[in-house]
C-alpha cells in the first residue's frame, strides 16, 4: 500500500491536465466518462391564505375586536432553501481503454451511463434523488367546513340575527368552560383526562365559531425544485423570483422579488515540473478525476437562505494511474461514483 501511494505522488508531481480522448473508427476499445455534477436546489416557501368570516361586519359589535380579516388574500413567503448534488456522465470527457499488457479491460466497472466506478470491483446499485427540472409544488388541500350553527340560528331570517345567535353560542361555551374550571357544574368529568378532553372540545367549538367573525388564516408548506449546472463562477445571478401574490415565477418576471445564486468555483490545476524524472513510472490508460469544489449561496431580500461547499466533478482534472499498479496481483480500485476520485486501492 505504501508503494502504491508513492506511485500516485509521482504522478501528481509530473502530471498535467489531460484532455478527453477520441475513439477511432473500428477501434476495439472500452470507453468511459468522467462524472458531471448538477446542483439540485430546493426552495421551501409558505402559502398564506386568508379568508374573511361571513359575520366579519359584526365582529366588533358582538366580540369587541377589530383584529379581523376583511378580504380574501393569498401571499407567499420564502422560508429556506437547500442544495444537493446529482451526477451524470460528462460525454465531453471520454476516455478509452485498449489492450495493454498487465491490464484487463474486462475488469472495468462502469455505471449504467458509462461512468468509471472501479477496477476489479462488483457493481453496486446507485441511488440518486433526481428532481424535476420544471419544479415541484407540494400542498395540502383544506376541506370546507360546515358552519357550526344551531337550527334556530339558521332559521333566524337575516345575517344579523344569525351573527347574534352565533355570538350567544360563543358566550355560552365560555361560561360552560369557566363553570367546569370552577367546579360549579352538576355533573363533573370523571377524572383529569376526561376534564381535559371536555375542555379541548369546548375550545375547538369556540374557535370554529369565532372564525365566522374574524376569518381564517391557513399556512401551507410548499416546495419548488430546479437543477443548476455549475460552469464558471457567478455572483448574484437571478435564478428565479418569488412573487408575493403568485409564488415562484420565472427570473424574467419582474412581478417577483429576485432569488440570487452566487457560486465561487475552485477548479483543480496541476502544474508540470520543469524536468520529469526518467525513473517515473509508465502510465496506464486508466484515469481518475481529481474534483474541484465550489461555494454556493442562495439569497433573497439580502437574507442568506442556504450556503454550502460542494465537490464539482467537472472542475477537476484527469489523473492517470501508473501501469505498475496492474502488474503482479490484480489490484482492487474503487472510484467515487459522484466525483470520480479514488476511494481506495488494494493490492
Amino acid at each position: 500500500m505504501k508503494k502504491t501511494m508513492i506511485i500516485l505522488a509521482a504522478i501528481l508531481m509530473a502530471g498535467s491536465q489531460l484532455s478527453a480522448q477520441v475513439v477511432q473508427e473500428n477501434e476495439a476499445a472500452v470507453v468511459y466518462y468522467m462524472p458531471k455534477t448538477t446542483v439540485t436546489i430546493t426552495l421551501n416557501y409558505e402559502v398564506i391564505e386568508e379568508k374573511p368570516g361571513i359575520f366579519y361586519q359584526y365582529a366588533e359589535r358582538y366580540l369587541g375586536t377589530e383584529n379581523i380579516i376583511l378580504e380574501a388574500n393569498k401571499s407567499y413567503r420564502l422560508t429556506d432553501a437547500s442544495c444537493a448534488t446529482t451526477t451524470t456522465a460528462d460525454t465531453s470527457r471520454a476516455y478509452k481503454v485498449t489492450s495493454q499488457k498487465g491490464f484487463n479491460s474486462q475488469l472495468l466497472t462502469l455505471s449504467a451511463d458509462g461512468r468509471l466506478l472501479g477496477y476489479n470491483v462488483e457493481l453496486e446499485a446507485e441511488i440518486e434523488d433526481r428532481k424535476s427540472e420544471s419544479g415541484e409544488q407540494i400542498e395540502t388541500k383544506c376541506e370546507d367546513k360546515l358552519m357550526p350553527l344551531l337550527e334556530e340560528q339558521f332559521m333566524a331570517g337575516s345575517i344579523a340575527k344569525m351573527a347574534e345567535g352565533a355570538a350567544k353560542q360563543i358566550y355560552r361555551i365560555r361560561e360552560t368552560r369557566l363553570n367546569l374550571l370552577a367546579g360549579d357544574v352538576e355533573h363533573m368529568p370523571a377524572d383529569g383526562k376526561a376534564m381535559q378532553l371536555v375542555l379541548e372540545e369546548l375550545t375547538k367549538q369556540e374557535q370554529t365559531l369565532v372564525e365566522l367573525f374574524v376569518g381564517t388564516r391557513t399556512i401551507k408548506a410548499s416546495q419548488y425544485t430546479f437543477c443548476y449546472h455549475p460552469n464558471a463562477s457567478v455572483e448574484n445571478e437571478v435564478v428565479c423570483r418569488l412573487s408575493q401574490h403568485t409564488g415562484i415565477v420565472n427570473k424574467d418576471d419582474l412581478s417577483g422579488e429576485p432569488i440570487y445564486l452566487t457560486l465561487e468555483a475552485k477548479t483543480q490545476s496541476l502544474q508540470p515540473i520543469a524536468e520529469v524524472n526518467s525513473k517515473a513510472p509508465a502510465l496506464s490508460q486508466l484515469y481518475y478525476n481529481l474534483p474541484g469544489t465550489a461555494k454556493i449561496c442562495i439569497t433573497h431580500k439580502s437574507k442568506v437562505m442556504t450556503e454550502a461547499e460542494i465537490q464539482v466533478a467537472q472542475y477537476g482534472v484527469a489523473i492517470p494511474l501508473a501501469l505498475e499498479l496492474f502488474t503482479g496481483k490484480t489490484p482492487i480500485i474503487r472510484i467515487h461514483p459522484k466525483t470520480g476520485n479514488i476511494l481506495s486501492i488494494q493490492k
